[in-house]
């Protein structure tokens, strides 16, 4: 019954990929989607999108067929890329005017909501914490995950520090015309939480923090790749010339990939040693 319940999660993943690519379609080559919206905000929706369309997508498609098959690895990538497309799917459904894609979004946020809710009871935490041995990256995760909280919190606080002292809102809330920032108070009340838990978990060797590093590091290296987009949107379209951003998604992007890769491997190679065990003990 677990099993096949797991796999009915798993194939959420269909009509989840379909929602997620004709929202991202819709952003890309549908003008009305952000008619409504302020140009900077709709340009960073525009190349937000590029990305959910031509990398997220797939990769939730191509880890959900792997997961289905009985991959661990590919099971906790699948987890954070549902994550970053549950934070996508906030913005679209809160933080985007209202217009005829508001179905859509709301079919977005409960597919990826619940998908993350119904495979967590799935997820074998014991089996994954024992797969990690003595050289897994661990230590090097937690330091980036950390690193990544404390600057990204940083990076916030620079903005709403001296809005908060002037009593008004941060410029680029202005720019974009909506009440609040939607990513400074996901980062800042759930995401960055969430990574420092982690590393304190992982550095404490606690099994949660094996489960959640993988899925944590993944979801960070597909944001980064939406961060990078709008950047480089800003700077072709001249509104802004901050190259620093730029250098920051990029160096973000190919840690936190290669990383991702050495978690990968670790808990691939424990997964091939188990299955070569098993033969051995059916031959």
């Amino acid at each position: 019954m677990g099993k096949r319940r797991d796999r009915f999660v798993i194939w959420m993943s269909v009509p989840l990929a379909a929602l997620f690519a004709t929202t991202a379609l819709a952003g890309v080559f549908w003008p009305p989607t952000y008619a409504q919206e302020k140009i900077k905000w709709a340009l960073q929706g525009m190349a937000g999108d590029a990305v959910n369309l031509f990398a997220i997508v797939p990769v939730l498609l191509v880890t959900a067929i792997l997961a289905y098959r009985g991959s661990i690895p590919a099971k906790l990538i699948w987890l954070g890329t549902l994550l970053c497309i549950l934070y996508s799917s906030i913005f679209y459904a809160l933080a985007v005017h209202f217009n005829q894609l508001f179905f859509v979004y709301c079919g977005l946020l409960g597919f990826s909501f619940y998908a993350i809710a119904g495979s967590l009871s799935s997820v074998p935490l014991e089996e994954i914490a024992a797969r990690y041995g003595p050289r897994a990256p661990v230590k090097t995760t937690a330091v980036v995950l950390l690193l990544f909280a404390l600057l990204t919190a940083a990076q916030w606080m620079g903005q709403i520090a001296p809005a908060l002292r002037s009593g008004r809102p941060p410029q680029e809330v202005v720019e974009t015309g909506l009440f609040t920032h939607p990513a400074a108070v996901l980062d800042l009340s759930t995401f960055l939480p969430a990574l420092v838990i982690c590393a304190v978990m992982l550095l404490r060797r606690k099994t949660i923090g094996f489960v959640l590093a993988p899925a944590l590091m993944s979801a960070m290296l597909l944001m980064s790749l939406g961060i990078e987009a709008m950047a480089i949107e800003m700077c072709i379209k001249g509104f802004s010339s901050r190259s620093s951003v730029i250098s920051f998604s990029c160096g973000l992007a190919g840690v936190c990939a290669v990383l991702c890769f050495l978690l990968v491997r670790f808990l691939r190679t424990a997964e091939n040693a188990v299955a070569l065990q098993a033969i051995g003990e059916h031959a």
